[in-house]
């Protein structure tokens, strides 16, 4: 009998692809999924440390797989960033574990679960440490790329770079993730050309990394095959050919990728460091159609003084130069945006530093969060001294700023033609399909759902919430 298996993935895109990669490997090995606990042979979480609500949230739902595991026993693996950042704690705190992953040894985690499902001891070739049945699969390593991160969606996240060595002072990424890490060209072609094979046909390929642009590879591989867009200069090395790439920095990663995509793909990336965004990135999205015109250009803050403190490496000056640059080259362009408050001695006038940037810029849209301490950033060193009540007053200001801004700019689309990816139909109706803009946002309308995984042209026509409203228009 096939064993079964049941994962929950916690935090970033980063996480999702590589639980989507251990689901690969699980399935080439014959194990089957299933939608809940209670049902398999063995849980995986794959967690996240970003932020302490995170890891609070975590703690609670082991708690409620330590009683699941009661009615119905199962191995139970905790995988990812607080699998990294409390590998010391957590076999102490949670017994109902059995298996700790960390960053650097995930890819001798299915080699020990066919061990085990063989009755071995252990599978060969797989350094951990344990006792009474329970193993620690988190010594230090270079961290190791999957070769396939997707099933059978055709909406898929690739990894192309891992880690960051940016150290921001509140940011717990480099120290569970690691320093970066560029994953090799050809890798990343090669999966990629699985991608969009007729096989798979996948339309939209996000490709990932702490900071993209930080990606750089110092000896390429043999790869590529000629260059198809027109007006381009030069040629890539034909597929199979010896000769080899120099180092690719990521607009020449892109430019690979690009040179592979079928006419009808999309092709994304995220997320973007602002103070490494090059004009070379900037002017390949105004010339590539097959770029999505969205960039996720996290600046944390507004205040100069915060921004020093938090060692972002620029200044809002800078931030607003490149705002207006990109929006100028790349017209059309949907700009999203991470904005922190609450960090240590922020001040009233911080905060409305903090305001009149987002006022500035107007970006489509946000992810707004609090400060939270996390032990072992610099940060942490600082406290947490502005009071709970304070933050949230401040996070609900910018929400609400954030939200009038996003409903002025969504209504600046309205009676605009768009191409949209169909992606499922409407769980709210029936008769609907739900479709995502190259911008990243949603679009409802009536459609059949035989276009699901197509391109199709749409007229937004209302907005309902966060969602557009339209109707299919013909081309």
């Amino acid at each position: 009998m096939a064993k079964r298996y049941y994962i929950e993935t916690y935090g970033c895109q980063m996480n999702k692809a590589e639980s989507s990669s251990l689901e690969v490997d699980l399935r080439a090995r014959g194990w089957e999924p299933v939608d809940r606990a209670d049902a398999a042979d063995v849980v995986v979480v794959n967690t996240c440390s970003v932020r302490q609500t995170a890891e609070d949230r975590l703690w609670g739902r082991l708690g409620l797989l330590k009683s699941a595991k009661r009615r119905h026993p199962f191995r139970l693996v905790l995988m990812g960033c607080m699998a990294e950042r409390l590998k010391g704690e957590i076999f102490l705190e949670a017994p109902q574990v059995d298996v700790l992953v960390g960053s650097f040894q995930k890819h001798h985690l299915v080699e020990l679960l066919e061990g085990e499902s063989r009755g071995a001891n252990s599978a060969e070739g797989v350094e951990g440490t344990g006792q009474g049945g329970r193993v620690a699969l988190t010594g230090e390593g270079e961290y190791r790329f999957s070769s396939l991160h997707s099933l059978n969606e055709f909406r898929v996240f690739v990894p192309v770079m891992h880690g960051c060595d940016n150290y921001c002072t509140y940011c717990i990424v480099p120290y569970v993730r690691g320093r970066e890490v560029s994953r090799s060209p050809e890798s990343i072609l090669r999966e990629i050309r699985g991608l969009v094979s007729p096989r798979r046909k996948v339309r939209d390929i996000t490709l990932l990394g702490q900071n993209v642009n930080s990606y750089r590879y110092p000896s390429g591989a043999p790869t590529g095959r000629a260059d198809r867009r027109e007006g381009a200069s030069g040629a890539l090395p034909p597929h199979g050919s010896r000769e080899r790439l120099p180092a690719l920095g990521f607009p020449g990663l892109l430019r690979l990728l690009l040179g592979e995509l079928p006419g009808e793909t999309w092709l994304r990336f995220m997320t973007s460091h602002p103070k490494d965004m090059s004009d070379e990135l900037i002017a390949l999205l105004a010339e590539e159609n097959a770029l999505c015109r969205h960039v996720h250009l996290p600046v944390q803050h507004g205040s100069d003084r915060v921004l020093q403190a938090m060692g972002r490496g620029y200044t809002s000056g800078h931030y607003l130069r490149l705002v207006d640059k990109i929006r100028k080259i790349v017209p059309g362009v949907s700009l999203t945006t991470d904005i922190l408050v609450g960090f240590p001695r922020e001040s009233a006038e911080d905060h409305r530093w903090n305001l009149e940037l987002m006022r500035a810029v107007e970006f489509a849209d946000a992810f707004m969060y609090r400060y939270n301490p996390r032990e072992g950033t610099r940060a942490f060193l600082l406290g947490d001294d502005v009071p709970d009540p304070v933050k949230q007053e401040r996070l609900s200001e910018v929400i609400e700023l954030q939200r009038s801004i996003t409903r002025k700019r969504r209504r600046l689309r309205l009676g605009t033609v768009t191409t949209v990816l169909v992606e499922a139909v409407s769980r709210k109706n029936p008769e609907e399909l739900l479709a995502r803009t190259e911008w990243d946002d949603t679009v409802v309308f009536p459609g059949d759902p035989k276009t699901i995984g197509s391109f199709v042209r749409v007229c937004l026509e209302k907005i309902a919430g966060n969602t557009f409203r339209g109707r299919r228009v013909p081309g």
